[in-house]
C-alpha cells in the first residue's frame, strides 16, 4: 500500500525543486549551503520579481509550488524570507538603494535577510528604535542557515513612534551577530546594536507606507507558510502510511490494525482539507489580499500541522524515534513553520483587532 500526495501546484518548478530537495544530503544536521547556491543558479530569488527589476514576474502559484516540493523532505533553506518576503519589501520602496539591491537580488547577487518584529518570531522580540540617525535595540531571530549580504528590517522613530524601514550591510554587522541552532536545523541569529550610525538611505520607508508594506510581507510569509505546512502534512502521511506498511507486530503488518488504519483516515481527510483551503487562498491572495482570510486560513493550517506532526511521531513509535528519520524532521518542520510569521495567538490578535477597527469605522 502506498500513499502519494497531490502537489498544490504541480509543474516544471514543482517537479524541479523536488528533485534539487531529494539530491540533498538527509538529516537534521545537512548543511544547506550547497542546496541554497543552487537555488540561486535557477534563480528563484528572482521568480517573484517583477521583471522591470530583471526577475521573472512570476505568479504566487508557481513560487508556492517550490515551498511546497522542498518542505516535502524538510529541507531548512529560507526560501520564504529570502525568496518571497524581502522582495515583497524591496519592490514596496521607491528609492535607488531599494530598486539597485532588488536587482542584484533578482540576479543572485545579493541576498537580504528580512524580519519582521511585528509577526513576533522570538518571544522577547521588540522592534529597534531609531534617534535621529542612530539604532539601537536587537534585531531578533534573523533566519541564518545561510548567511545573507543584508538584512531588511522593521523598527520605531524614537521621537514619533513611527514605523521605520531600515536596510543595512551585513558587512557591518559582523561582531554584532550572535547565532544559535533551532530544533528543526535551522540556525537563527539575533543583532545587537548600540548607537550604530545609519544614513538616510538606509532608511527606506517611513510611516503609514512602512506600516503597509511590513502588513503585506508579514500576510505573505504567512500564506506561504501555510503552503509549507501543507507540504510536510503531505509527506508525513506518505512517510507514515510506509512505515505501516512495512513494519511488521504480531506477525503482521501495522497496517493491518483497524485502530491505525483510521487514524491514518483522520489524518487524510484533515491533510485534504487543508490542502483544499489553502491552494484556494494561494489563488485568492495573488489577486485581491484579504488580510482577515490569511489569518483565518493560517489558524486553521496551523492546528491541522501539529495533529499531524503529533499522529505521525506516535504512529512511528513515539517520542523515541530518531530526529534523523525523514517523518521525525517533517514533524519538526511543521510546528516551527507554525511560529514564523505570526502562531495561532496572533492570527487571533489580528482577527479581534480587524473586527475593533470596522466597528471603530462603522
Amino acid at each position: 500500500m502506498r500513499t502519494i500526495a497531490t502537489p498544490l501546484f504541480a509543474g516544471d518548478l514543482h517537479h524541479t525543486a523536488l528533485r534539487l530537495a531529494q539530491a540533498q544530503p538527509s538529516g537534521a544536521s545537512a548543511d544547506a549551503t550547497a542546496a541554497w547556491r543552487h537555488m540561486l543558479e535557477l534563480g528563484w530569488q528572482g521568480v517573484l520579481v517583477d521583471e522591470e527589476s530583471g526577475g521573472a514576474g512570476a505568479e504566487l502559484a508557481d513560487f508556492a509550488a517550490i515551498v511546497e516540493a522542498l518542505a516535502t523532505r524538510a529541507l531548512s533553506v529560507p526560501i520564504i524570507e529570502r525568496c518571497a518576503v524581502a522582495p515583497a519589501l524591496l519592490g514596496a520602496c521607491d528609492g535607488a538603494v531599494a530598486r539597485a539591491l532588488l536587482e542584484r537580488v533578482a540576479r543572485g547577487d545579493a541576498s537580504v535577510a528580512p524580519v519582521l518584529h511585528t509577526a513576533p518570531q522570538h518571544p522577547a522580540a521588540q522592534p529597534p528604535t531609531v534617534r535621529g540617525d542612530r539604532l539601537s535595540g536587537t534585531v531578533a531571530a534573523v533566519d541564518w542557515t545561510v548567511p545573507a549580504t543584508h538584512v531588511v528590517f522593521d523598527a520605531l522613530e524614537n521621537t514619533s513612534d513611527a514605523p521605520l524601514l531600515v536596510l543595512l550591510d551585513v558587512a557591518e554587522l559582523s561582531s554584532h551577530l550572535r547565532c544559535y541552532v533551532g530544533i528543526d536545523g535551522r540556525t537563527s541569529a539575533d543583532i545587537e546594536v548600540a548607537e550604530l550610525r545609519v544614513d538616510a538611505p538606509q532608511l527606506l520607508l517611513r510611516g503609514a507606507p512602512a506600516a503597509r508594506a511590513i502588513a503585506r510581507a508579514q500576510q505573505l510569509g504567512s500564506m506561504l507558510g501555510c503552503v509549507a505546512t501543507v507540504g510536510a502534512c503531505g509527506a508525513m502521511i506518505e512517510q507514515t502510511v510506509e512505515h505501516l506498511s512495512t513494519r511488521v507486530q504480531f506477525g503482521s503488518p501495522l497496517a493491518t490494525f483497524q485502530a491505525l488504519r483510521h487514524r491514518v483516515v483522520d489524518m487524510y481527510v484533515a491533510y485534504e482539507s487543508a490542502r483544499g483551503l489553502v491552494r484556494d487562498q494561494v489563488l485568492a491572495h495573488a489577486h485581491a489580499p484579504d488580510p482577515r482570510q490569511v489569518a483565518l486560513t493560517r489558524f486553521y493550517v496551523q492546528g491541522v500541522g501539529r495533529s499531524l506532526a503529533d499522529a505521525t511521531i506516535q504512529l512511528h513509535g513515539g517520542m523515541g524515534m530518531s530526529q534523523e528519520t525523514l517523518a521525525a524532521r517533517l514533524a519538526m518542520h511543521a510546528l516551527m513553520s507554525a511560529l514564523r510569521y505570526g502562531d495561532r495567538s496572533d492570527c487571533l490578535e489580528w482577527l479581534v483587532s480587524g473586527v475593533v477597527e470596522e466597528v471603530a469605522a462603522a
